[in-house]
């Protein structure tokens, strides 16, 4: 994607263009692809809360959010949306993937279709660096979402041309196809981690 054209926004841009946009989308999936394994949210209490070393109160803090998100993943099934996402884990979890994942199964259990891959099925595509960050809105646009060294977001690459989004989406779907529901994963692979941990 670096040598494809595209328009860079600054964050607030970004977040603007995003939101007017996400919520345009009809009778079409939204599809997203997280490969990044740190990154920081100083606007997330919750997430500052966990890194801090308070998870019962960074737990709490997600707990709060269900009733928003319930009401937000049922406007977009009005609409004939759906939100798949494909999380790309490595072991051993750094702190801000195990926040996160406690933060992703709130939100599939709201309604978010959220499903975890390793690496692997990737290889093709890193020979050379990660893949990035990638959101596709319906047939309109595809991001690639932009994070600073401390994995702060500053911003996205919008691309608006069709063959962007044809060549995207598929390569999405089909990972998001081979993936692991996260409900799965996560009883398997970050419950039975902590309880082990507390023994």
């Amino acid at each position: 994607m670096a040598r494809l054209p595209g328009e860079r926004l600054d964050a607030a841009s970004y977040r603007q263009d995003f939101s007017a946009r996400f919520w345009s989308v009809r009778d079409s999936p939204v599809w997203k692809l997280e490969r990044q394994q740190v990154f920081h949210q100083p606007e997330s209490d919750s997430w500052i809360a966990f890194l801090q070393g308070r998870p019962e109160e960074s737990l709490r803090l997600l707990e709060a959010r269900r009733p928003a998100l319930r009401e937000q993943f049922d406007r977009l099934a009005q609409a004939g949306c759906s939100v798949r996402r494909v999380r790309v884990v490595e072991q051993p979890f750094p702190t801000y993937l195990l926040w996160e994942l406690h933060s992703l199964r709130v939100r599939a259990q709201c309604g978010e279709d959220i499903r975890v891959i390793s690496p692997d099925p990737l290889a093709a595509f890193e020979r050379e660096r990660p893949v990035p960050e990638i959101v596709v809105l319906g047939d309109e646009v595809t991001y690639k979402i932009l994070y600073d060294a401390e994995g702060v977001a500053e911003g996205a690459v919008r691309f608006t041309d069709p063959a962007v989004i044809e060549g995207c989406r598929p390569e999405i779907a089909a990972l998001h196809q081979r993936a692991e529901v996260l409900e799965d994963y996560f009883v398997r692979e970050v419950s039975e981690s902590e309880a082990t941990r507390a023994r």
